[in-house]
């Protein structure tokens, strides 16, 4: 067993993050805290909206309602503004909060204020735009958008800010002291937000390269290689807090920070390719086909062998473990959700709603790595004295989102197994056999499930975001 000064504390919470000082280290620490929080907050107040959103839809898609809405632009609207929060800007935010908790105190205050500024106005403008009168939906992939300057006024303020706080983040040097997050997690977020990058300059070169065309051809060019892009980074983000999770929850980090680092390049090192052929022409023979084939075949090994790693680690220790911790619910739920999404995307053979249930799993495994280590984050960044939110609340929280977003998945898994097409909502939909109606009314079942998961989620991480308003002192994290 290796020595004890070579092992992850094994204490539940967060190490001490921002310990007293003095003088310049009270500023610099003040300023990490501030960062991180900025960020969190943005992550959070996003997937309020995105919630919110997401219910709509749920209804929108069940057979017996749908006769009562028949504006399919409606849906379409809460759709494009729903998964950009709930994918670009809740994904991007969650990361850099904890890139912010790691490296902030080592971050510029003009330059982290004015990130956070730019990405706060972004969400601002993607919401206002959303409203305008003629704006007009289009459901590209990974990044859909409402045809309007201020929608994309929005959208370029806050991919602005998300990649200046990574350009800093990266720039950072890495903290050797009261570290906030495990080695591992800090590489992996790093290469996240190298990852994220990649996928902003990959948008703007297919923005400049791609000839003018009809709407929804135009969009899905611009925003189809780096929103495969994007989806390296999300993977990167969500396998950095897996191990930082299973290293709280054991005691002892499952993968050292070289084997860690080489499995992250190999993630994610492909991917600088796109950048590369979106300048070079979105038209271009490689463009479109190189960015399914990066995503097929490039990110399903490394999140295996990671959580081959992650499993051996845990049966290694399983004699020790509280398998009551909310830590263990979530690492369970997201590589659950991991593999569901691994295999209906296998199945995919057409564009049916096998592709939304392919995806909302995916998806599902980083949101939920996301919300089991934002209990820790809450607890880190907390006023001295706060209470932690009680572990059984945090499990029943991860238990529902988790299984309810499974059940979404499959319902509309089993509804595109009997062809039922994608993005139809309302009376635009046809249900016509008996399997689809069943898919979707499994499919409406798990999200309302998974909504309340959701819910419960929010309400406690919205008690926790008030209780920063409380004057603060710093001081170690308060113990879990």
């Amino acid at each position: 067993m290796p020595p004890p000064a070579a092992s992850v504390p094994t204490h539940p919470a967060f190490v001490p993050v921002f310990a007293p000082t003095t003088g310049a280290r009270v500023a610099a620490s003040t300023e990490g805290l501030l960062a991180a929080r900025g960020w969190f907050a943005l992550a959070v107040g996003s997937l309020v909206l995105a919630g919110l959103l997401s219910l709509m839809l749920v209804i929108g898609r069940l057979p017996f309602l749908g006769w009562l809405f028949t504006d399919p632009l409606f849906f379409k609207r809460a759709l494009v503004v729903h998964v950009d929060l709930a994918i670009v800007v809740w994904f991007q935010a969650g990361t850099l909060a904890f890139l912010g908790l790691a490296v902030g105190p080592r971050l510029p205050r003009g330059w982290t204020a004015a990130a956070l500024a730019l990405a706060a106005t972004g969400v601002f403008g993607l919401l206002t735009g959303a409203v305008m009168p003629g704006a007009q939906p289009v459901l590209a992939n990974y990044v859909p958008v409402i045809d309007h300057p201020i929608f994309f006024g929005g959208l370029v303020s806050w991919f602005a800010g998300a990649g200046l706080f990574c350009v800093l983040a990266i720039a950072a040097p890495a903290r050797t002291d009261d570290r906030a997050l495990t080695p591992g997690a800090v590489i992996a977020l790093r290469t996240s937000a190298a990852a994220n990058l990649l996928a902003i300059v990959t948008f703007a070169g297919a923005w400049v390269t791609t000839p003018a065309a009809h709407p929804s051809v135009y969009y899905e060019l611009v925003f189809w290689g780096g929103g495969h892009v994007l989806q390296a980074a999300n993977v990167a983000a969500m396998l950095g807090l897996w191990l930082h999770l299973v290293a709280r929850w054991t005691g002892r980090a499952a993968l050292s920070p070289a084997p860690t680092a080489g499995l992250l390049a190999i993630l994610v090192l492909p991917q600088v390719v796109m950048p590369f052929l979106a300048f070079g022409g979105t038209t271009a023979t490689q463009y479109f086909p190189m960015a399914t084939h990066l995503m097929r075949w490039t990110l399903f090994p490394v999140v295996l062998v990671v959580l081959g790693v992650v499993i051996v680690h845990v049966r290694r220790h399983r004699a020790t473990l509280d398998w009551r911790d909310f830590r263990a619910a979530g690492l369970a739920g997201s590589a659950t959700l991991t593999v569901l999404g691994f295999i209906l995307g296998a199945m995919i053979r057409g564009s049916s709603t096998l592709v939304p249930g392919h995806y909302h799993c995916a998806i599902g495994a980083v949101t939920l790595a996301l919300m089991t280590a934002a209990y820790d984050f809450t607890t880190a960044t907390a006023a001295p004295g706060r209470a932690p939110t009680p572990a059984r609340r945090a499990r029943l929280q991860l238990l529902l989102f988790g299984g309810g977003q499974a059940v979404f998945g499959l319902g509309f898994a089993l509804a595109g197994a009997y062809g039922l097409g994608r993005k139809q909502y309302g009376a635009e939909q046809h249900v016509r056999s008996l399997g689809e109606y069943l898919g979707l009314g499994v499919m409406g079942l798990g999200g309302l499930v998974a909504v309340a998961g959701g819910v419960l989620f929010l309400a406690v991480m919205l008690r926790r975001l008030g209780a920063w308003r409380r004057p603060q002192t710093l001081s170690p994290a308060t113990t879990q």
